[in-house]
């Protein structure tokens, strides 16, 4: 995203002068803390690989003319991606920070990368599956056990797309997680 379309982002989401986040986000579930340690009790066997910066940038979604690219450039399509909710293909497993960027990856490996790898077990501010074609998103679902992002943190991956430049009308979302008190 251009450093405009990003200025842009945060005017329609900050008060005036706030030093607040663009969006507001939901903490990663307490039964994962500790996943991206060897030896961990939530995988045991395997960690969940927490990446920083420069690896996460790899991952990155962009706008431009009202399509999503990847980081190289190349139009955002998951038509060989899978998730661990499904795994025939065709979804790719995504989060949104706090500032509206959004991180994705076409492959979701069971103990070894998950939502909560994008941003290093932090709090997103969206979180599921995503269904490209040709850089035009198809379908957002919330699809996140590490997260169960309620509805609400769903619905700003939609302003953010739309903030981007992104038509939204047609997209369609699935709900897997209910409003939750306190998130």
């Amino acid at each position: 995203m251009s450093s405009s379309a990003l200025d842009r982002l945060r005017g329609l989401f900050r008060r005036r002068g706030a030093a607040h986040p663009a969006f507001a986000t939901t903490p990663l579930r307490p039964e994962f803390s500790g996943e991206d340690l060897p030896g961990n009790r939530v995988w045991h066997d395997s960690h969940v690989a927490y990446l920083g910066a420069t690896d996460r940038a790899r991952f990155r979604l962009h706008a431009r003319d009202g399509l999503l690219y990847t980081a190289d450039g190349t139009l955002f399509d998951t038509t060989e991606a899978s998730t661990l909710w499904s795994p025939t293909g065709g979804r790719a497993i995504f989060v949104m920070d706090a500032d509206g960027v959004i991180y994705s990856s076409p492959r979701h490996l069971l103990g070894r990368f998950h939502h909560s790898s994008f941003l290093a077990g932090g709090p997103v501010a969206a979180a599921g599956e995503l269904v490209a074609r040709d850089g035009w998103i198809i379908l957002v679902s919330d699809h996140s056990t590490h997260y169960r992002p309620a509805p609400r943190f769903t619905h700003q991956i939609l302003d953010s797309l739309r903030a981007q430049g992104i038509p939204t009308d047609a997209v369609s979302v699935e709900f897997h997680f209910a409003e939750q008190t306190g998130t």
